[in-house]
């Protein structure tokens, strides 16, 4: 067959689906994310193997592993991400599957391992509105959006991925939801269409007759694990240092019934979960304990793995022929680990395992609860498996059976107060380790809460139907001001005051957002203030969109967000009926700090050095969040800096000109730190505002590292 004839054959088995425009599609895609809601997903082929569906084996690899793992919950927390595998192995039955040679293979047609990789043939994004301009002094922070935005779109952001997976000869259709609305900002839905059209190259790599499996029927199981680990805030809490595939982490499952749509075929739901288990190994605290669930803090004993992050299935079909809800399944809930099974095995036994028909079982508790291990073991999966099913491809009838599964992924939380309190109690040993763990746990009520929204959430696009949207972000600019810092904002758009849905004008408020310090909350540069996201203005005047913040320290980084909030009266579908839904303050987060200064003196007395005596350690007496940061305040307009040690050796040269402010990392002209001891600034060529000279001003301050 030419590769002209094959390429036309293969386009015409492309899955069913909503009308696709071709040029929107990207064979050759680049990242693409989720981030309008309170986490942030970052679908990007780069690390470990398989295509975007099935990602498996990337943690810790490239040029910053510690930012491998693509989704972070909370995405405003420092280091908060934790998913390190997409994991799809198709499970056969014993008749297997014939090869494109004719032969007959017991688990899979190509490769050394049950792990159904596959290669992207196309990707894309669309958003119902753009992502906001960001710009910070003058500088955008933003790149220019390249993917697609469509008003049309029931939902905030839809990534959409086709893979070919050769090992089974599967065309595989990935759609995956995601909200603004804040009531569905912690879930994403996965929707997964697979099409038996026997192909085993992508279409542009396909070029032989022997590129397709020859027509058959095969019987199989399909599990889906997304596997999670303890936040890499917390591995590095605990540990100095981030480790791999959940070092100590737990998988197990629950069923309950749904409180939203109690009525539906599907009115339970079954739920796969992690958490963030006891490592033995973990060294002892200074409370005395050695019981390191939820990674507490040792320094202020705060909880960074609290997190419940979890899944399950909303929809399977009946069959093929059968598009309808199938509510016996899934067929199990299984458990395996990446070390054992999908690193250390390639028996006949690793299907039983992943479809749940081992001597674990279909549905066993966690691993130490069940008695298979004493300890967590690295690397937990825990499958959410479908099946059994049948799908037949014969192309003299045009005949490719498809199959569609939805899982909804999200996560729960005890949220900051109850980790910031708790962790602190037991820190101070005012509550045992039982009583800290037992709060952990909590979190799954929380996970419940999001996936049966999920459930109510799917129902309704499902059919049709809209879930009501806040209003759009507006632009940002953030500007750096004498003693205060300018926030202005703005729609592109007069049609984004209206309701997405109803063309309503429903808008009610602007809201600005500051947090000060580190950018990220909990970021261990910033241990100590606490500082978190704070509500500092808000105004119902829409025609209002500045606003001048003067509660500022000068030298102190602040970081600001925007977003406006309607008015709730086109939110009634019962669920969320009259809330005043607010936009993302997420999306609107300025990503460079601002800082406040004074204008430049014409003056050269003054000068002086903050904080001075100067120390790493210096808490609130230091700039929160930059340790390492000096200032040098009443300053002239212009003049050099030059920093020498006690003994006169030459550390740093600064040509300063304009504010009366100068900051210093603390670093050498050839960036290396200093060390501690006494250093002299000279403040020399200086001249005031028109240029008239003044004189030269020396100041001793004491560093300490």
């Amino acid at each position: 067959m030419k590769r002209t004839e094959s390429t036309i054959i293969v386009a015409c088995l492309l899955l069913p689906a909503a009308i696709v425009s071709a040029q929107q599609r990207s064979y050759d895609p680049f990242p693409m994310s989720i981030d309008v809601g309170t986490y942030n997903l970052t679908m990007n082929k780069l690390n470990g193997e398989g295509g975007l569906q099935s990602q498996y084996s990337w943690m810790l690899t490239g040029a910053n592993p510690q930012k491998t793992e693509i989704f972070y919950w909370p995405q405003d927390r420092w280091q908060s991400n934790m998913l390190y595998q997409i994991f799809n192995p198709l499970v056969l039955d014993d008749n297997g599957i014939v090869d494109e040679f004719g032969v007959r293979k017991p688990m899979y047609t190509r490769g050394d391992a049950l792990t159904n990789p596959g290669k992207t043939d196309w990707a894309m994004e669309v958003r119902r509105y753009r992502p906001p301009n960001i710009v910070v002094d003058g500088i955008q922070l933003n790149p220019p959006y390249r993917w697609h935005v469509d008003p049309r779109l029931k939902t905030d952001v839809k990534l959409e991925f086709e893979d070919v997976c050769g090992q089974f000869g599967l065309r595989s259709r990935v759609e995956v939801f995601a909200f603004s609305n804040p009531l569905f900002a912690d879930f994403f839905i996965w929707k997964a269409t697979h099409k038996f059209t026997g192909e085993i190259k992508r279409p542009r790599e396909a070029s032989a007759p022997t590129d397709t499996l020859p027509d058959q029927t095969i019987r199989f199981w399909w599990p889906i694990a997304f596997s999670f680990g303890p936040s890499k805030a917390g591995e590095y809490s605990t540990n100095a240092s981030f480790g791999f595939e959940g070092e100590d982490d737990l998988d197990s499952w629950f069923k309950r019934r749904s409180e939203l749509l109690p009525t539906k075929t599907r009115d339970s739901l079954f739920v796969a979960y992690y958490w963030d288990a006891d490592n033995p190994q973990a060294a002892v605290f200074s409370n005395g304990s050695s019981d390191d669930t939820g990674d507490p803090d040792r320094v202020t004993g705060f909880l960074h793995s609290t997190q419940i992050p979890g899944y399950t299935l909303l929809y399977a079909d009946k069959a093929h022929n059968q598009k309808s809800d199938d509510r016996s399944q899934p067929y199990a809930l299984a458990h395996a680990t990446i070390v054992e099974d999908l690193w250390g095995r390639r028996d006949l036994g690793l299907r039983q395992t992943y479809r749940g028909d081992d001597i674990r079982g279909r549905f066993p508790p966690d691993a130490i609860t069940a008695g298979l291990v004493s300890r967590p073991q690295k690397g937990p999966m825990r499958f959410i498996t479908v099946g059994p099913y049948e799908l037949t491809k014969n192309k003299a009838q045009g005949r490719y059976d498809s199959l569609t599964f939805v899982y909804a992924v999200g996560t729960g939380s005890i949220g900051w107060n109850a980790a910031d309190s708790i962790g602190r109690l037991w820190f101070n040993k005012q509550v045992s380790d039982s009583v800290k763990n037992n709060w952990v746990l909590r979190g799954r009520d929380s996970l419940w809460k999001v996936l049966d929204r999920a459930n109510w959430a799917w129902d309704r696009i499902s059919r049709g139907l809209s879930i009501p949207s806040p209003p759009p972000p507006p632009d940002i600019t953030v500007t750096s001001g004498p003693d205060r810092v300018t926030v202005a904002w703005s729609y592109s758009d007069p049609n984004y005051f209206k309701d997405p849905e109803t063309g309503a004008d429903d808008w009610f408020a602007w809201r600005v957002y500051r947090k000060q310090g580190a950018y990220f909350v909990n970021d261990p540069l910033d241990q100590r203030s606490k500082a978190r996201w704070e509500l500092i203005h808000e105004t119902t005047d829409r025609n209002q969109t500045t606003f001048i913040d003067r509660n500022v320290q000068r030298g102190v980084d602040y970081y600001y967000a925007a977003t406006a909030v309607d008015n709730g009266t086109q939110n009634s579908t019962g669920l969320d009926s009259g809330v005043k839904l607010e936009s993302s303050r997420f999306a609107t987060r300025s990503q460079l700090p601002a800082t406040s200064f004074k204008p430049g003196l014409s003056e050269s007395n003054k000068v002086r050095v903050v904080p001075n005596p100067a120390t790493v350690a210096a808490g609130g007496l230091g700039f929160a969040g930059t340790p390492n940061k000096i200032l040098f305040v009443n300053l002239p307009v212009k003049c050099t800096l030059k920093i020498y040690t006690e003994t006169g050796d030459h550390v740093r040269t600064i040509d300063h000109f304009g504010t009366a402010d100068h900051e210093w990392d603390q670093r050498t002209d050839d960036n290396q730190y200093v060390s501690s001891g006494i250093y002299v600034l000279a403040v020399t060529d200086c001249q005031g505002l028109n240029g008239e000279p003044l004189d030269n001003q020396f100041v001793k301050f004491v560093l300490v590292r």
